[in-house]
């Protein structure tokens, strides 16, 4: 069942804007982002981020005649937080496939993820991947690159923002009037995009109670999934496009799964893009997604 909530503006929001609305799923109340109606079209966000990363995309796929929705993931305000604190892979896989089944018609959705959207794409690709006709996955470690960077010390540097929010007090040191840490890793990853309307958008989730302790949390999970071979590392068949910011680590290091990609497949790498492509290279981006879905789940 969905709650229709009011309309929603971002703050530096023009022109048509999404509605929030509320559903059930995998055992938690997922706040979404609507707009347009037709075939679904699931956006899935990272971090440092929120769901209003997309609102350009939902814009134009809503003019083009889908439905399009962007979930905050679990534990991302106003979604709800676990109460069993787990915030692996393998939940992030079984929320998608449970929205889908929820806001689907036939049991089925395009599906956009970057960073941690990517990683429930990545898994949903793995274990359901009748769920899902096509797929975009941008700057997102696949599994088998995961299970690699251990051993490799310049792939542990390039993401050491992964083990730091392992470590404990990791939360207190983050967690800081402003979150400069924030500001930090939105400049260290993509230092020519400037967007202050978003990323205050993105602070305003993150101060919510409990969401900031909630996304460090994802990583511990992956660790630890990563660690206990829980990650599945299954070919894939659906359609999956590929896109990288030549400068994000992801581009350098996600490699070993292409061998892995036995439907069609494409890989882009964008020079000069950062940890946000959807974001620096906006027309860009959303034309590669539009025309992937139409060349792949046409109909």
């Amino acid at each position: 069942m969905t709650i229709r909530s009011t309309a929603l503006a971002t703050p530096d929001a023009a022109g048509s804007e999404p509605t929030l609305k509320y559903v059930q799923a995998n055992g938690l109340r997922f706040a979404y982002l609507e707009q347009g109606s037709g075939p679904l079209v699931m956006f899935m966000h990272g971090f440092p981020d929120n769901a209003w990363s997309y609102r350009k995309q939902l814009q134009v796929f809503a003019d083009a005649g889908y439905r399009a929705v962007a979930p905050f993931l679990r534990g991302y305000a106003p979604t709800e937080i676990p109460a069993d604190g787990i915030f692996d892979p393998i939940a992030l896989g079984q929320d998608l496939e449970a929205l889908i089944a929820a806001l689907s018609d036939d049991g089925q959705a395009r599906v956009v993820g970057m960073d941690w959207g990517g990683t429930s794409t990545f898994q949903l690709l793995a274990t359901a991947p009748s769920a899902i006709k096509a797929a975009v996955v941008m700057n997102t470690a696949h599994p088998i690159t995961i299970a690699s960077l251990r051993s490799d010390p310049d792939a542990v540097r390039s993401v050491f923002h992964v083990y730091f929010f392992t470590v404990p007090g990791a939360h207190s040191a983050v967690n800081i009037e402003g979150l400069p840490f924030v500001d930090y890793l939105w400049k260290l990853w993509s230092p020519t995009l400037e967007n202050d309307g978003h990323l205050r958008s993105v602070k305003e989730t993150l101060s919510s109670p409990g969401t900031m302790k909630a996304a460090l949390k994802y990583y511990n999970g992956l660790v630890d999934a990563g660690v206990a071979g829980r990650l599945p590392i299954n070919d894939m068949h659906t359609p999956t496009l590929t896109i990288y910011g030549g400068n994000d680590p992801t581009a350098r290091y996600s490699m070993k799964e292409e061998p892995l990609f036995k439907g069609p497949h494409q890989r882009v790498v964008l020079p000069d893009v950062g940890h946000f492509p959807h974001l620096e290279r906006e027309a860009e981006v959303t034309g590669l997604i539009m025309d992937w879905f139409k060349t792949h789940a046409a109909g």
